[in-house]
């Protein structure tokens, strides 16, 4: 994938779980590019932190902090309401924070659902509007990119809540992009497969990983979060002028052949 690197000089990208993992990729990716990023995280100040230095130690000034847990709508207005303070509202949003408790139907609660739907659905939703409402008023050419899941498609039963949570992200991908097509604004989504993160090793060894990728995913491995960050950057770039309302995969070719057994 050939992207000019120039493309977000000066430009101010929000990652929402931005401090490890496939958001902590993104806001790299994006400071290489010159953007101002905005890293998002609900809890781990060390976490955060260390992922600030570590941007700002590569490139210089790129990079502030956002506390806000996106399951708290009154904390999301905070975190947009900093921009209204400072004027320097981003034109590139990533919904990636997530919240994951593994449990099957049978053990799932109404709790459960409560917390995983509200973060990974209603956050999203509640910030996403107000970017769009921001780009429309500020005639912003914003890009918002959702990250989703093949969960969201396929049946994981460990995942109940999980998976629904991201099936309705899916459908939110393509009806906020129906809503914003005639307003410069572009919205598409990744169904994200299995990948090496912190998230994951909450749940699995690295052998276990490593082992049961190679026994399961068509192209015989699990993938790195920069791949993730690369097909972000894609989405948010010029080189993708044409696309809105659409959910890419990138999952190895797990849709191929689903294995249900995580």
């Amino acid at each position: 994938m050939v992207v000019d690197r120039d493309n977000f000089n000066n430009k101010t990208v929000l990652v929402t779980g931005g401090s490890k993992g496939i958001g902590k990729a993104c806001a790299l990716r994006f400071a290489g590019a010159g953007a101002n990023v905005i890293i998002n995280y609900a809890g781990d100040d060390e976490k955060a932190n260390e992922t600030l230095r570590l941007i700002n130690r590569k490139y210089p000034g790129k990079a502030t902090l956002a506390k806000a847990d996106m399951g708290n709508p009154i904390e999301i207005d905070t975190l947009w309401e900093m921009f209204n303070h400072t004027g320097n509202f981003p034109e590139v949003l990533i919904l990636n924070a997530a919240y994951q408790q593994k449990m099957k139907f049978e053990e799932s609660n109404w709790e459960l659902l409560e917390k995983t739907f509200s973060v990974n659905v209603f956050g999203n939703f509640h910030l996403a509007k107000l970017f769009v409402q921001t780009c429309k008023a500020k005639n912003i050419p914003g890009k918002l990119i959702i990250h989703s899941s093949n969960q969201g498609e396929f049946v994981n039963p460990t995942g109940f809540a999980y998976s629904l949570s991201k099936a309705a992200l899916n459908h939110m991908v393509k009806h906020i992009a129906y809503a914003t097509s005639k307003d410069n604004i572009r919205v598409n989504g990744v169904a994200l497969g299995w990948f090496d993160t912190e998230g994951e090793r909450t749940f699995y060894s690295g052998e276990n990983i490593g082992e049961h990728a190679g026994n399961t995913i068509p192209i015989g491995r699990i993938g790195n979060a920069e791949e993730a960050a690369d097909l972000a950057f894609f989405l948010a770039g010029d080189q993708s002028s044409y696309m809105t309302g659409s959910l890419l995969r990138l999952d190895g070719g797990y849709a191929l052949s689903p294995d249900a057994t995580t």
